[in-house]
């Protein structure tokens, strides 16, 4: 499949494989990819490699793309959808029916084969590591003569889940876990600020209520929110809506007198649950009102028979003290074989790299002594 128009059409089968299998990342559901694709991803041309049984169903995607219009030192012309560009996704890779997974490393490599006549190396970012992915792929490309790297991309700090929240609580900190308690308690009653889930009908406004709020969070800290990004805020006020729909998304918040406090976004599928985005109104910091929000999201999550909270991408220490431990991500770059297009093309990417971390390093020393 080489162009939107046939993405629209697959659709339905795209949801319904989607639904099939509890281990797919929600950002490869199918709204969240037509979505990215139309106001992230810039030129391209799509390449996605689908695999159908002899009834026609669908049974495997792995959703690739061919960028057009740019030219950057050290990046490769076939990428994995959602996987660069401003907030990229997590936890990517494939779909396919349940039982389908062994094979994936077979039909992934001839999707990768199939492609290189026209692209001079093909990059599939933010792997999930389920069942050692990464790895298995990389053998079998390397098995057919390909060079490949295999890189670690972000780790992803998540909770370990236990039966109770109060088991939950025993896990943290004293001091926190009191400071937690602390900010639970504070929320409801009369005249207190009470929390509210958001139902698919209001999806609209609270993706522009998280916006606001996120942006002006962010800018009291002296930073700049990737929400300045317009076509990051309209990417967000369609697939939140969408999200809704299908009865993924959580939307909740914190308010007072109509007036809202504080809001979290987060995702659901399968034994996990996502925090994609936060944001609370500054003068309200005495409440802890991000505190409390997290709290309720992680109760209500244990409640529910979920397994896992994920933090996503970041290294933020407040991911920690909620018990957090990092999760890794993998990036596989795959070359064609020969000498210009494979091992010198790999060369040329690994001093890409090794001089972006040098250039962060040095930026990271600069803020710490100013």
């Amino acid at each position: 499949m080489s162009n939107h128009t046939d993405f629209l059409r697959l659709q339905s089968d795209w949801e319904r494989l989607f639904e099939a299998n509890p281990r797919h990342s929600p950002f490869l559901a199918w709204g969240w990819v037509n979505a990215w694709l139309t106001h992230i991803a810039g030129q391209h041309e799509l390449r996605i490699a689908c695999l159908r049984d002899d009834d026609g169903e669908l049974q495997f995607v792995l959703p690739l793309l061919r960028r057009t219009g740019r030219r950057e030192f050290g990046s490769a012309r076939m990428v994995l959808v959602c996987s660069y560009g401003p907030e990229c996704s997590e936890h990517l890779g494939y779909l396919c029916i349940p039982g389908q997974e062994p094979r994936s490393t077979e039909l992934s490599a001839k999707a990768i084969s199939q492609f290189f006549g026209e692209s001079g190396a093909v990059s599939l970012g933010c792997l999930d590591n389920d069942g050692d992915y990464p790895t298995r792929l990389r053998s079998r490309v390397q098995s057919s003569g390909h060079i490949t790297r295999l890189r670690p991309d972000v780790a992803c700090p998540t909770v370990r889940l236990p039966g109770s929240w109060e088991e939950y609580l025993q896990q943290l900190s004293s001091n926190f876990r009191s400071q937690v308690r602390r900010s639970y308690r504070g929320i409801g009653g009369e005249g207190q600020p009470n929390f509210r889930s958001l139902e698919e009908s209001e999806a609209s406004d609270f993706a522009n209520v998280l916006i606001r709020l996120n942006q002006t969070r962010i800018a009291a800290k002296g930073e700049v929110s990737s929400l300045q990004d317009e076509a990051f805020r309209s990417f967000l006020r369609e697939v939140i809506p969408y999200m809704a729909s299908c009865d993924r998304a959580w939307m909740d918040t914190i308010e007072r007198d109509g007036e809202v406090l504080g809001a979290a976004l987060n995702f659901v599928h399968g034994e996990t649950v996502y925090y994609y985005m936060g944001g609370f109104d500054d003068t309200a910091n005495k409440l802890r009102p991000g505190t409390a929000l997290f709290a309720d999201v992680i109760q209500r999550s244990i409640s529910a028979g979920i397994k896992r909270y994920d933090f996503l991408r970041g290294a933020e220490p407040y991911k920690y003290r909620w018990g957090a431990k990092d999760v890794q991500t993998y990036r596989l770059t795959v070359y064609p074989p020969g000498l210009v297009n494979g091992r010198l093309s790999s060369l040329a990417d690994d001093l890409y790299v090794s001089a972006r971390n040098l250039l962060s390093r040095a930026r990271r020393l600069v803020v710490r002594r100013k």
